[in-house]
């Protein structure tokens, strides 16, 4: 695959110069997404509020969390940093949540995400490789 001058495509599709590593492109995408963005998560309600987060958890020290269908906007922390409060030095998300999910994981009601790793090897190959 090569790019012609001026090109700003960043990376080839390959859907009209090869249909089936296009196929399997889009199907590993399609693999990646679930892999990374839907598997392993569990919901956690907010001890404080009762808001739901999904939460993966990847090891002792990563937590991935997903505020689904507007959960975001039912935590009263979240909409008060919304409204312009103070966000205190540090923090991204409700620390009362936080505090939700570490419980949750001390007390085994969440456990450690299997299955976030890709199924096979074969598609994480980068594309662009070719064997020499």
């Amino acid at each position: 695959m090569t790019f012609k001058q001026g090109d700003s495509r960043r990376a080839p599709t390959w859907d009209e110069t090869d249909p089936a590593r296009a196929a399997q492109l889009h199907a590993h995408t399609d693999l990646d997404r679930e892999t990374y963005t839907r598997a392993g998560f569990q919901p956690v309600d907010c001890q404080n509020c009762g808001t739901r987060a999904f939460v993966r958890k990847n090891s002792e020290k990563h937590t991935s969390i997903q505020w689904r269908d507007g959960s975001d906007h039912k935590c009263p922390v979240l909409t008060e940093w919304r409204s312009g409060a103070e966000i205190p030095e540090g923090e991204d998300t409700c620390p009362r949540m936080l505090a939700s999910i570490r419980y949750a994981y001390a007390e085994g009601l969440i456990t450690l995400a299997e299955g976030v790793d890709p199924v096979d090897a074969e598609h994480m190959v980068n594309p662009f490789y070719v064997a020499e």
